[in-house]
């Protein structure tokens, strides 16, 4: 972690939302368990308990630009050093209040062009490192988190990563 003076906050949001994530009534075959040890591969899954089948997913607490669900941007951006991870294949970013969670497929950020960016660290040394911007996202209030469950519903049915085919508003 870049910024490990986060990381007790960051786990303290993500248990919050997996418990309410979990206690939605909607496709209960499908939950959320996040890794309990660091092993920097991925935060932790969803699970088809039905299918066995699982996504893994890169969580974060944002302190900027995102709050009471407005995201200040039209793109969401992501680090390269996670995209390429093979275990994390859904992007979940919580605004500051914790009420709204910003979602993205890996797969469309590779789509995307790499960008070199300014990194924000406990350290004041200037570190910089390759990144990733996608239009494609959704901003899922807390309240709403059916939406995300009928993404990930889709996505364990179909087999699709994508923002375009796993839709719910199409």
């Amino acid at each position: 972690m870049y910024r490990p003076s986060k990381y007790d906050i960051h786990n303290e949001s993500m248990n919050k939302f997996v418990k309410i994530f979990n206690d939605c009534p909607l496709f209960p075959d499908i939950i959320m368990f996040p890794k309990k040890e660091e092993d920097f591969k991925c935060d932790g899954y969803f699970v088809n308990t039905t299918t066995q089948k699982k996504i893994g997913y890169d969580w974060e607490l944002r302190d900027r630009y995102f709050s009471n669900g407005v995201f200040a941007f039209k793109t969401l951006g992501q680090y390269e050093r996670k995209i390429i991870k093979p275990d994390i294949e859904i992007t979940l970013q919580a605004d500051s209040t914790q009420t709204a969670v910003a979602v993205a497929w890996h797969e469309d950020y590779r789509n995307e062009n790499l960008l070199n960016r300014s990194l924000l660290t406990d350290t004041n040394k200037k570190q910089f490192g390759n990144t990733r911007e996608t239009s494609k996202f959704w901003i899922i209030r807390y309240e709403n988190v059916a939406t995300l469950k009928v993404i990930l519903h889709t996505a364990f049915e179909l087999g699709y990563r994508s923002y375009d085919k796993t839709n719910p508003n199409q």
